[in-house]
């Protein structure tokens, strides 16, 4: 009977993924699994493979074997992150070594560092989710929850065209075919892919459908990575500048031979390369000679033995323009921008050297990438500037002190603390517990009275909790002083 009701719940399961080629294994996959595959990458990467990996990271063709292609291991649980740190900073000792001593080691130091940034961005975008799961199906930014989900915006022809790599622009098909036999492409060519799902075709990250294929399709599938990045190229987190892709110039900057996309688009192998990138401006003269038809053949030609490739689905400088001008009108909104101030508190990369954040007519002067991520103790001591510090001098008198002077709170005379022996600590003028008068000892003063400082954040979370309305954060723990305020200043907890 159990083994029934697992039988029932699989085949519920798999009708859920719609194409027959995705419910088996692809044929043309090159990782296999399991442990000593993950340490044998590993070991190639950080001592052959990885010396160009800053300079080869952006080609489809090169960085096959110039990145690490840890990445379905480190998502499978094969390896662990760990385990590639460690090995990571102990290659690199070892090379800093070898520099010191005169060796020349080439740009290994530099790829190995671009490589530990990278690592560190894999645990910040899987922090992201973690923190915040309704990423998964909701935008960043509230602000950009309406776009490319009105009626009429998803467009199923595209979607299908995108999907199965025919969309008429060879290289975004050959990205996208190569996803499907081998389950691994490069970064940027899947950022292109998004760019251009979201954009050109204007399709919603969000839908099940697109999502749910670029999640089949990954052979290293982390929804940590997959649902940040998702956005982030979309354009719909308020804190990240578009990342509207031209991919006809990006296959003639990664490609320009046409060599990948003569691999994975067979029907443009005899394209000659002045027109693998733009087959659309072929000449029907040229299309004869070459025996590719572009678009659909007529009814008075014969295609028999021509090869068919589809005509481009959208105009692609018109369609981006549109699209940037839909978020670049709404990016301009300052309900947006306010919005956008808030995600960049909760969720703004810290270093503030890559995107800036629209600032609201009321924000500070100073721009986001100039200010570092607010930590939660400053909003303490903000809330408590007015409050004295009360400190005691050497004297043993209290004194309030403040930042032009200090001022006689009352004097009183504190007892100096009693030593470990069970004797006073003796001090210039001071008495033994003896009677005997001390000398006064210039070298050292071992008087220590006692401190009785109040420090601003402990008194500010004193009065706050005395204050009537003031609510502690159940994300954050702070403690919010506005009774009516609907959402933590701190981290946007509703």
């Amino acid at each position: 009977a159990l083994r029934r009701q697992n039988e029932d719940f699989l085949n519920r399961f798999i009708v859920e993924i719609p194409n027959d080629e995705q419910r088996r294994d692809r044929p043309k996959r090159e990782q296999k699994g399991g442990e000593r595959r993950a340490l044998a990458t590993l070991e190639s990467f950080l001592f052959k493979r990885g010396a160009c990996f800053s300079q080869n990271i952006s080609s489809p063709n090169t960085s096959w074997t110039s990145c690490s292609r840890l990445s379905a291991y480190l998502s499978w649980g094969h390896i662990s992150l760990r385990h590639v740190v460690h090995a990571l900073r102990h290659r690199q000792e070892e090379l800093r070594q070898q520099k010191t001593q005169g060796e020349d080691i080439g740009p290994w130091l530099k790829s190995l560092q671009a490589f530990s940034s990278r690592l560190h961005w894999r645990s910040h975008f899987m922090q992201k989710l973690e923190s915040e799961p309704e990423l998964e199906k909701r935008d960043l930014c509230p602000a950009y929850q309406h776009l490319r989900r009105q009626e009429g915006d998803w467009n199923e022809n595209r979607f299908q065209a995108w999907s199965s790599g025919k969309t008429g622009f060879p290289f975004v098909d050959a990205c996208m075919r190569c996803l499907l036999q081998h389950g691994w492409i490069n970064f940027r060519m899947r950022a292109m892919l998004i760019s251009f799902a979201t954009y050109n075709c204007w399709l919603d990250w969000s839908n099940k459908k697109l999502s749910a294929h670029m999640a089949r399709v990954f052979l290293d599938y982390e929804p940590g990575i997959h649902y940040p990045q998702l956005q982030m190229q979309a354009g719909t987190t308020g804190i990240n500048a578009m990342r509207v892709y031209s991919v006809t110039k990006q296959g003639k900057d990664q490609d320009p031979d046409g060599v990948f996309i003569r691999r994975h688009v067979p029907e443009l192998e005899r394209v000659p390369s002045e027109f693998v990138h733009q087959p659309w401006k072929m000449s029907l003269a040229a299309q004869q000679k070459c025996k590719v038809r572009i678009g659909k053949c007529s009814k008075d030609s014969t295609c028999d033995d021509w090869e068919i490739y589809p005509a481009p689905i959208v105009d692609e400088q018109e369609s981006a323009r549109v699209a940037k001008a839909k978020i670049a009108e709404l990016r301009k909104q300052e309900s947006t921008k306010i919005m956008a101030q808030a995600v960049y508190q909760k969720h703004g990369s810290r270093n503030g050297r890559r995107d800036a954040v629209p600032r609201a007519k009321n924000a500070d002067k100073v721009t986001t990438t100039q200010r570092p991520q607010p930590k939660i103790t400053r909003h303490f001591a903000k809330a408590a500037q007015e409050q004295p510090i009360v400190h005691v001098d050497k004297k043993g008198n209290e004194r309030e002190k403040t930042k032009g002077s200090t001022t006689n709170l009352q004097t009183r005379t504190v007892l100096p603390a009693v030593r470990d022996d069970g004797n006073y600590p003796k001090g210039p003028g001071r008495t033994s517990h003896h009677g005997v008068r001390e000398r006064p000892d210039k070298r050292k003063n071992f008087f220590q009275p006692v401190t009785r400082t109040e420090t601003r954040l402990k008194k500010a979370r004193v009065e706050c909790l005395d204050r009537e309305g003031c609510w502690s954060c159940k994300a954050c723990t702070f403690l919010n002083e506005n009774p009516l305020g609907l959402a933590c200043t701190i981290c946007g907890t509703e």
